[in-house]
């Protein structure tokens, strides 16, 4: 099994292989940054997480019980 991959390993031209490195780093780097901004640690980020979750989950809530006490009425 391990000779089988041995001999993919060696097909694959250097080029692509520093290519899937570089997109795998870029990736890694991109949620990093995206995890640390919800956990607050970038300067800018203050209440990201706050900002974007709760918020649109009260509004939603909030307009439903709106609909529902005029339906009431």
């Amino acid at each position: 099994m391990i000779s089988c991959l041995q001999g993919f390993a060696n097909s694959i031209p250097a080029r692509a292989s520093s290519l899937v490195a570089v997109a795998s780093i870029a990736v890694a780097v991109i949620c990093a940054t995206g995890i640390a901004a919800f956990a607050g640690l970038l300067p800018a980020s203050d209440d990201v997480a706050v900002a974007v979750t709760v918020t649109p989950l009260i509004d939603m809530q909030i307009d439903a019980y709106v609909k529902r006490v005029a339906a009431m009425d």
